[in-house]
């Protein structure tokens, strides 16, 4: 069996174009943009429908992440009933808590990008250790199923995240990652079936993440 995971982040939401910030209508609420929409559905156009339909699929329950799921759907011509669809709370992004993010930058940049918990939030290091848990439960999954698709439409944090526990990667390396864009989609799979893997751990390969800029938080 050969397994190749991919991961999408949601397209572009009002809280990415400033519309709303999360802190005033609760990031679990933030709604795609049109163009977001469009986003999603020239993924589900480039996934097709042969992958999809037979593939294991996984959501955050965010409002973004599952109209993300849903355009994605649309642009591969399949409704809701042709997946199984599998929305788990592990899966959302870190949370930020109420106070203002980019006053917390100095402080993150002392503490670690990786183990600063945000004021009233959570630190990427909690986020890892329940995409960890979630990690855990999707392998027993794979294996139950003899799946050979997953499609997990996420965040980009814990993208970075999955990443991070699924390669071994190191405090040092997850460091490096730069989040992903609005629907990018990150491969993770047999080595040999990917050409250009950026990130190769054991027989496992990834494309789709570059390393982050000097100036990229």
């Amino acid at each position: 069996m050969t397994l190749t995971i991919k991961l999408v982040r949601h397209g572009q939401s009002r809280a990415n174009v400033r519309e709303v910030e999360a802190r005033d209508v609760g990031d679990h609420n933030i709604e795609l943009t049109d163009h977001g929409k469009e986003q999603a559905r020239t993924v589900g156009s480039t996934l097709g429908a042969d992958y999809l339909k037979d593939a294991l699929v996984y959501c955050s329950p965010y409002t973004r992440t599952r109209q993300t799921l849903e355009c994605i759907l649309e642009g591969a011509g399949l409704g809701r009933e042709h997946v199984r669809i599998y929305e788990d709370p592990r899966l959302r992004e870190v949370d930020p808590g109420y106070s203002e993010y980019e006053k917390q930058h100095e402080l993150r940049r002392t503490h670690g990008w990786f183990y600063y918990r945000f004021k009233g939030g959570e630190s990427p290091a909690d986020c890892f250790d329940r995409t960890s848990s979630f990690l855990e439960s999707l392998m027993r999954q794979i294996e139950r199923k003899a799946a050979e698709h997953v499609l997990i439409v996420t965040h980009g944090l814990t993208i970075r995240c999955f990443a991070m526990r699924y390669l071994h990667l190191s405090v040092e390396q997850f460091d490096e990652l730069a989040n992903p864009g609005n629907c990018d989609v990150i491969t993770i799979g047999d080595k040999h079936e990917l050409p250009g893997a950026g990130w190769i751990t054991g027989r496992w390969g990834l494309v789709g993440l570059r390393k982050r800029g000097p100036d990229e938080q």
